[in-house]
């Protein structure tokens, strides 16, 4: 064997031992994040007297679209077999690149595929403002936002468990929630101050495990236990019994249609929690 090769494979072998002993796998990434993130960013920390966020930021746009090449003469066009041989060419190396740089991973594949489900959670309360707001009561605030936005992250994540890499699909999808909360707060919010982040962090943290444990009882046992959970979490202790109930209904009914989502259509979906939306438009009772 060539003295290169010997000295390529031991660096290679080096460099994985020192990635196994300085990245812990059993830390969830979104945990890592609250910790580590707002810290890296404290040295330019401005005087903390910021308060809490007040008001919802607007929703951004949707990414717009790629803009269509202009056509081109048939004199400029190469010819039939040129072209096939190029794209064939073309398309090895794209593969190949894409398999050095992870594209095709699981970890990847997530990242990409949550990032769109996490689109549709974040613009739920902009989309369905009139109810959330005006019907049932709620302060325009971003903790409303993180409440909503965190109770159809919670519905996703149920559907998603019965996918076959299902764990890495809820981390990214975490992910992808609390890189934008973060992101809203610094930049939407102009909260500089890395402390403050980190404080606000750590509390959406424990409101965010605290949620998931009682959606999730409250989906295995009776609606009244799921209408606790959501006059706890998501209308911080108020709310009349009307408003509660059609949410636990609208809970119910979203976990079902998710259910019978096959695998293939869920993980290629661009809308969902729109069958039932127009009745979230009144309150029995009102």
């Amino acid at each position: 064997m060539a003295p290169s090769s010997i000295i390529a494979r031991t660096g290679l072998q080096t460099a994985r031992s020192i990635a196994r002993t300085s990245c812990p796998r059993n830390l969830p990434a979104y945990t890592t994040r609250t910790f580590v993130t707002s810290q890296s960013h404290s040295k330019q920390s401005a005087p903390e007297s910021a308060s809490v966020p007040s008001s919802i930021p607007p929703a951004s746009s949707s990414p717009s679209s790629l803009s269509s090449s202009s056509p081109t003469s048939s004199s400029s066009r190469p010819a039939p077999e040129t072209r096939s041989e190029a794209s064939g060419l073309y398309g090895g190396f794209l593969r190949s690149l894409a398999m050095v740089t992870g594209h095709y991973t699981v970890s990847q594949t997530a990242m990409r595929s949550t990032h769109n489900f996490y689109e549709i959670c974040a613009l739920q309360l902009q989309e369905k403002k009139s109810f959330w707001i005006d019907t049932c009561g709620l302060p325009d605030n971003f903790q409303t936002w993180f409440s909503v936005t965190h109770l159809h992250v919670w519905l996703l994540m149920v559907r998603i468990r019965a996918e076959k890499h299902g764990k890495v699909f809820q981390q990214q999808l975490v992910n992808h929630f609390f890189h934008d909360i973060e992101d809203r707060m610094r930049y939407n919010h102009k909260i500089s101050s890395g402390r403050i982040i980190s404080t606000y962090m750590h509390d959406f943290l424990a409101q965010f495990h605290g949620g998931v444990l009682a959606y999730d009882e409250g989906m295995c046992k009776d609606d009244p236990i799921m209408a606790a959970a959501l006059w706890r979490n998501l209308f911080t202790s108020s709310g009349t019994p009307q408003q509660i109930a059609i949410l636990v209904d609208y809970v119910r009914k979203e976990l079902q249609i998710l259910d019978n989502i096959s695998s293939d259509d869920f993980l290629e979906s661009r809308v969902l929690f729109e069958t039932h939306a127009p009745a979230l438009r009144g309150v029995p009772g009102k």
